[in-house]
């Protein structure tokens, strides 16, 4: 039977066919298959889910390749077959599985590159495929490299449903479906962060050169998410050795510098990496400098000078039995003149200037996991501390500072492909702390957790998840107060194939938050927390379908999220208010995939209330922000023999009079659009040679998200005008 099923693969005129000899292992069970388009490495780990075949690549040679997609009800080597085609790769049948292995570069057998077990490679999400992934939104090192974010703006380019405003990193905040980033659960290595220290600053900063990726899981999140996931949740990983390490070497290294003519920003990157028998060390550091960058008008934006330094190390070891032990230590440094208030340009009824802002964000984490483990024992453990400090010092000479002590110790019992039990555990000690010199003073949580989540297919055709936690919440106010709560959180998830091009797709949720720690720049030493506090709950509904025929995607879903006594304190007010939110709408994205390229238009209408009125983004600070309508645009096509990849996005909001009815300023439109052109010599791959011509417009706006635009007496902080970067990166 193997020899009759090479024997026709090899026949088919195909780049996916199946070549080489050897033991096979017939897979002839006709399975569902439902993979759409996406880089490679994500596709792979999807196919290992939903056909039950070990399947094995070079993590090298499969990062740069994209996949049209395959769906429908197949022999898994058909399915395989397709998904390869037109990719340059191929696949050989072995006992157990299949491996990829590169294009042959004659007639004779393909070349056979070092496996890496994708299924359960550091880098692949163990739980791709499942229900509550339907919705998820991953960008992976392949967008990364093609977008060359210097921001989390830039990061989620293309996504609408994810909206970044700031002007620049250090005062941006990220908003999924309209709700900020502070009511979802963030982990970055699998470290909790708690970075909820000044209004005026980001709530999470990043520098996007550390990422690998970032995946978001809007609305309805999974029990094993963690604690807090009150509207989703945002994974973050760094990059890893072998993200970056070229295949049949043990050590490498890059130098990388980029110019900015919009501000004069400089920015040079290095790092060096390496590994041997089992051991991994990575070494990495970035310094960006620069003046103010000018708006569309040409006006200079005051106090927006690039200042960022970014570090990052890696230790590892993953023996031969499987078990992977991973230490990080990552830091982002930002210190420069920026506004007075840095997250607005001015106010028109004050003129208070600049000042120094000096903010540092830290994080450390130590993972253990067992990568190829599929049977019932399949263990993970994470330990983690994120510490965030804000220094200014005029005019009180105020620091705050949060941090987080976390962990969870999960095993998934894998009963069979498609078919897994997650249980665990979970805690977080957090503090929120503020001093000056005549005061220091703080809030304290702990919270530990219990939790399930499974996730099965009963029948071919349907993915089902759902799951269930139990959290116990210990609070202490700035007075000594204790409040403790216990509270209950369900969620569930399916998606189901009705047709080999359709999937229908839904989830809910009911979530417990407990307590959220203040902010520490209005925390206040005579607040009384007399009568307690009520904890914060969330409901999160999602409905939606997605079509895929050859390469062609459509899909459009509905949301809605309620959120009752999210606090929302204020330093004269006590710390017990309370307000009740909202965030509704409905998403649409429509997309081609070429093969060697692809175009995709995504769409949000997003609805923001409080309290039964439209909210804006002063009273809705860590709660939310009127979004209304916005257009995401992205396109990209690489010339393989050439070495070049052409590309760019278009951002576009459309009107929004939403705050007009409550007496503020509606919301302009915009439209920007940035190209790209990268080369990598063909005769010269440690080469690559990047130029961009961001805001081609060269528009005067604000982006969406950013604060204060609804306000007569606030100049937001406008994005950089027409600007044009040229970078060169040299690999060693």
């Amino acid at each position: 039977m193997s020899t009759a099923l090479a024997t026709t693969l090899v026949a088919l005129p195909t780049a996916g066919q199946a070549q080489g000899t050897g033991p096979a292992t017939a897979q002839t069970q006709q399975r569902s298959f439902n993979i759409p388009p996406q880089p490679m490495p994500e596709a792979l780990s999807l196919f290992g889910r939903q056909s039950g075949m070990q399947v094995s690549a070079n993590g090298d040679a499969v990062r740069g390749a994209r996949t049209q997609g395959v769906s429908g009800t197949m022999a898994p080597e058909i399915a395989l077959q397709q998904l390869l085609a037109g990719t340059g790769l191929s696949f050989r049948l072995e006992q157990g599985g299949a491996v990829i292995v590169a294009a042959p570069s004659t007639s004779g057998s393909a070349t056979m590159l070092s496996p890496v077990m994708v299924q359960g490679a550091a880098v692949a999400d163990k739980h791709a495929g499942a229900a509550d992934r339907a919705n998820s939104i991953t960008i992976g090192l392949e967008d990364l490299e093609r977008r060359n974010p210097s921001s989390l703006k830039e990061v989620f380019a293309g996504e609408a449903s994810v909206s970044v405003g700031g002007g620049q990193p250090m005062s941006q905040k990220v908003y999924v479906q309209g709700v900020e980033e502070t009511n979802l659960a963030i982990t970055i290595d699998g470290a909790r962060q708690n970075n909820k220290v000044f209004h005026h600053n980001a709530t999470n900063l990043i520098d996007p050169s550390l990422l690998k990726l970032a995946r978001v899981d809007p609305g309805v999140a999974p029990a094993d998410a963690g604690p807090g996931a009150l509207g989703g949740s945002i994974v973050y990983e760094t990059v890893d050795v072998a993200d970056v390490l070229e295949p049949g070497r043990s050590v490498g290294g890059f130098l990388s510098s980029e110019y900015n003519t919009n501000g004069d920003s400089l920015a040079y990157s290095g790092s060096a990496y390496g590994r041997s028998q089992g051991f991994e060390v990575l070494g990495f550091y970035k310094n960006s400098d620069g003046s103010n960058y000018k708006d569309g008008d040409g006006r200079s934006v005051e106090g927006t000078g690039a200042g960022l330094e970014s570090v990052l190390g890696k230790v590892g070891f993953e023996s031969d039995s499987g078990h992977r032990f991973e230490f990080s230590a990552e830091q982002v440094h930002d210190e420069a003149v920026r506004p007075f208030r840095a997250n607005i340009g001015r106010l028109t009824n004050r003129n208070e200037g600049l000042r120094l802002y000096d903010l540092k964000r830290q994080n450390f984490a130590f993972n253990y996991s067992t990568p190829n483990a599929d049977g019932m024992w399949d263990p993970k453990a994470v330990l983690g501390y994120g510490r965030t400090e804000v220094g200014v010092p005029t005019p009180f000479g105020s620091v705050g500072e949060t941090s987080s002590l976390s962990g969870k110790l999960e095993n998934n019992f894998n009963f069979s492909p498609g078919n897994t039990l997650t249980v665990g555990v979970d805690f977080y000690d957090d503090k929120a702390e503020y001093d000056d010199p005549t005061v220091s003073i703080y809030e304290a949580s702990t919270n530990v957790g219990l939790y399930a989540q499974a996730r099965i297919t009963p029948v071919d055709r349907l993915r089902l998840s759902f799951g269930m936690r139990g959290d116990q919440n210990w609070f202490e106010g700035t007075d000594g107060t204790e409040i403790d709560h216990a509270g209950l959180s369900g969620n569930a998830s399916a998606a189901y194939d009705a047709t080999d091009w359709l999937t229908l797709k839904a989830g809910y949720s009911r979530v417990f938050g407990g307590i959220t720690l203040a902010e520490n720049f209005i925390l206040n030493e005579n607040w009384s927390y007399a009568g307690g506090i009520e904890p914060v709950r969330a409901e999160n509904m999602t409905l939606g379908f997605e079509t895929h025929h050859r390469g062609f995607t459509f899909g459009a879903g509905i949301f809605r999220s309620d959120f009752d006594n999210a606090r929302n304190e204020t330093f004269g007010g006590g710390p017990q208010i309370t307000s009740d939110f909202e965030t509704q709408g409905y998403n649409i994205s429509v997309g081609y995939n070429w093969g060697p390229g692809f175009a995709r238009l995504t769409y949000t209408d997003t609805d923001f209330e409080i309290d039964g009125i439209t909210g804006d983004s002063d009273f809705g600070q860590y709660l939310g922000t009127p979004i209304g309508q916005i257009f995401a645009f992205e396109v990209a096509h690489s010339f393989a023999r050439t070495g070049l990849t052409l590309g760019g996005t278009l951002d576009v909001a459309l009107e929004n009079e939403d705050p007009a009815g409550v007496g503020l300023q509606p919301l302009g439109s915009y439209e920007s659009l940035s190209l790209f052109a990268e080369y990598q010599p063909p005769t010269l791959q440690f080469l690559t040679l990047r130029v961009e011509a961001n805001n081609l417009f060269d528009e005067t706006y604000a982006d969406r998200a950013t604060y204060g635009q609804e306000f007569g007496n606030v100049i937001p902080l406008y994005e950089p005008g027409r600007s044009f970067l040229v970078k060169a990166k040299v690999t060693f």
